[in-house]
C-alpha cells in the first residue's frame, strides 16, 4: 500500500471551512466531493464546516481512491464567497480549481463560469 506523502495542508490558521479535491482517475480532471458523488464544478463541492464532517468527507475521498475513482483526494481549506462558493485559500489549490489559465473559452472555465 502506498504512503499516504500529502504532509497536510499549506494553509496556515484554522483549516475550516473544507472541500475535498482529487483528480478524476479515467478524464484526469480536478473534482470535487459533492453532496452525491463527485463534480467537475467547484460550486457543487460540499463544505466541511466542522471537523466531524470534514473527517468524514476525507473518508469517503480515501474510498474513492480505494475504489480506482479518484487519485489524490485531500482536504483543502477555503474561503466562503459573498455567494456562497468555496474558493480555495492556497494559490496552489486555487490554479486546481479555476483550471488552466490558458483558453478561458474552453474546459470547466467556459462550462461553469468564473469561480471569484
Amino acid at each position: 500500500m502506498a504512503k499516504d506523502h500529502r504532509a497536510g495542508s499549506k494553509v496556515k490558521g484554522d483549516k475550516l471551512p473544507a472541500i475535498v479535491m482529487a483528480s478524476d482517475l479515467l478524464e484526469g480532471d480536478t473534482v470535487f466531493l459533492a453532496e452525491t458523488g463527485w463534480t467537475r464544478d467547484s460550486k457543487a463541492a460540499r463544505i466541511a464546516h466542522d471537523q466531524e464532517s470534514a473527517d468524514a468527507m476525507e473518508a469517503e475521498g480515501k474510498a474513492a481512491a480505494a475504489a480506482n475513482a479518484v487519485v489524490d483526494p485531500y482536504l483543502v481549506p477555503v474561503e466562503i464567497t459573498e455567494e456562497g462558493h468555496p474558493l480555495a485559500r492556497h494559490f496552489r489549490d486555487v490554479m486546481r480549481q479555476k483550471g488552466p489559465s490558458i483558453h478561458p473559452d474552453m474546459g470547466k472555465q467556459a462550462d461553469f463560469g468564473p469561480i471569484a
